[in-house]
């Protein structure tokens, strides 16, 4: 990612002071959009490419491990993460096995910790697009090596299996 864009920031919580606080901490390093609910939040990912989901673990209507479930599936790369005031600590620990959320924050959380969190998720995002881009080159040359292989083994059978 060029130097000059800026990471995307995804905070999805019910309590609009808190979107507005992340936001006022966070945009001058990344952009950070805001949504109060899941809906909000997947109609802005179909609308923007989001690099980073943050979502509070208690909402009316769907839980932050349930939408960053739905994200994982929905947007992969997406970097996840998970913060929450309270001490639900079975589905955050059935979040992270599951491999659903990168870090877990508590709030309030620390002006500090928070920029250092959203930091080290967005060093993750360009980590696992490399090695998605990586992947996709080992695939092309699979299938470019498998396809000289066919056309090496017409090319003896047309010779009739002489060498």
């Amino acid at each position: 990612m060029p130097p000059s864009t800026k990471h995307c920031l995804l905070i999805v919580d019910d309590e609009p002071d808190v979107c507005d606080s992340v936001h006022d901490l966070l945009r001058r390093e990344f952009r950070v959009l805001r949504a109060h609910n899941a809906q909000e939040g997947f109609a802005i990912m179909r609308e923007e490419e989001v690099h980073i989901v943050m979502t509070d673990q208690r909402m009316p209507q769907i839980t932050g491990v349930e939408l960053l479930t739905q994200v994982k599936a929905r947007n992969p790369l997406a970097v996840r993460m998970l913060f929450t005031g309270y001490a639900d600590f079975e589905s955050i620990i059935a979040a992270i096995n599951q491999g659903h959320i990168y870090q877990f924050l508590r709030k309030p959380w620390q002006p500090e910790e928070l920029v250092d969190a959203v930091r080290q998720a967005a060093v993750e995002y360009e980590r696992l697009v490399s090695q998605a881009e990586y992947a996709e080159q080992l695939r092309s040359t699979i299938a470019d090596l498998q396809s000289r292989v066919k056309s090496l083994e017409d090319q003896v059978g047309r010779l009739g299996g002489r060498v």
